[in-house]
């Protein structure tokens, strides 16, 4: 009897530290995805301190300075901070790992602090370093799956991203089976994470978002992904424009204002240190909102505007914004007008589905 109960408490204890942790990082994601970097910052290096199991913090940290760095338009310190983290920590990874290589949270911990990068990648354009160095992060999933014995649906949010950008990279090109690793496209692991992921969720949210707005145009299930996003974290910027720019392409016109006054509110008190790069996407969603309505000269001083600016949280707008100025000349009459700007998006290596578009109205206007 003694025995059974000395177990029970062990067991019990060990649940205590689980549900511990994940009210831990509970916390912490709420800091973070309410983009109050400093605070959520100071948070995690509070956890290192104090906690036996550090890993999971040096990970979250690493990754949380990258978002904070692209937020706040700290363009050029963002891939020499990242460095410097790996720098850091890898060598207490590889250490540990080496003596424990089936701590398949620890191995989790360690992609995440190498795979931050890959926002920066994605925000420079530097495709072919994504396509570089994401199968060697991601090939710690066979590490992982050798020791576990269920899915590890924490990974499939990098494996699915991973698929669905070298799908749209191939499409661009008109090789979409080449590039694709699965039938579903990465889809189907993105949503994997979301339905079943802990920490990778909401990341794998954000992308499924991305996914229904501009290249299936599946508005409500958009829509579904932003209301539940948003009901936990209202004060995210990235969803909130997200949400505006879905409700005007429903033409719900109130609604997508809601949105954007949120975004202009959280600025004005102060949300970021520098919010350059969000004035660029409030210039875009106001332009998308007069290219809709067919305010075709507003649409366009909104479009140059985030243009000149080069100030983008995603560099990738630019391919989005060439295209949409393309669409409104097309509107306007001025097919000539509008070919350049389909044949400057469609010499772009960006990922976006507006690419292979603009190829495509190439071709009929031809």
């Amino acid at each position: 009897m003694k025995k059974n109960k000395h177990v029970f408490l062990i067991v019990l204890l060990s649940l205590s530290g689980l549900f511990g942790m994940d009210k831990v990082f509970e916390k912490g994601f709420d800091l973070f995805y309410n983009y109050h970097f400093n605070e959520a910052g100071a948070y995690f290096k509070e956890q290192i301190e104090d906690s036996n199991d550090p890993f999971p913090y040096y990970a979250f940290l690493s990754y949380l300075n990258i978002r904070s760095d692209m937020s706040n338009a700290r363009y050029e310190d963002a891939m020499e901070n990242a460095d410097k983290m790996i720098r850091i920590y890898s060598p207490v990874f590889e250490s540990y790992l080496q003596n424990n290589p089936d701590d398949v949270n620890a191995q989790f911990y360690y992609t995440v602090l190498l795979a931050g990068k890959m926002r920066i990648y994605l925000n420079k354009m530097e495709y072919l370093s994504i396509i570089k160095e994401a199968p060697k992060i991601l090939s710690k999933k066979v590490i992982i799956d050798r020791y576990k014995n269920d899915d590890f649906t924490e990974m499939e949010f990098g494996t699915g991203a991973f698929d669905y950008y070298l799908s749209v990279i191939g499409g661009n090109y008109g090789m979409s089976g080449i590039f694709s690793n699965s039938k579903s496209d990465g889809i189907r692991d993105l949503w994997s994470a979301y339905d079943k992921a802990e920490y990778t969720r909401w990341e794998a949210a954000i992308v499924l978002m991305y996914v229904y707005l501009y290249d299936k145009m599946d508005y409500e299930q958009c829509d579904q992904l932003c209301d539940e996003f948003l009901a936990k974290f209202p004060e995210n910027l990235e969803v909130l424009a997200i949400a505006a720019e879905c409700a005007y392409y429903q033409a719900k016109w109130n609604v997508g204002d809601t949105h954007k006054r949120q975004i202009n509110k959280l600025l004005k008190q102060g949300l970021l240190d520098d919010d350059r790069g969000w004035q660029a996407r409030l210039n875009y969603v106001e332009g998308v909102r007069s290219m809709l309505k067919e305010d075709h000269v507003d649409a366009l001083d909104h479009f140059n505007t985030v243009y000149e600016m080069d100030a983008n949280e995603y560099s990738w707008y630019r391919s989005i914004v060439l295209k949409y100025t393309g669409d409104v000349y097309l509107k306007m009459g001025l097919v000539r007008t509008a070919k350049l700007y389909y044949e400057q998006t469609a010499n772009s290596l960006e990922i976006s589905p507006h690419v292979r578009e603009a190829k495509d109205i190439l071709k009929s206007l031809k």
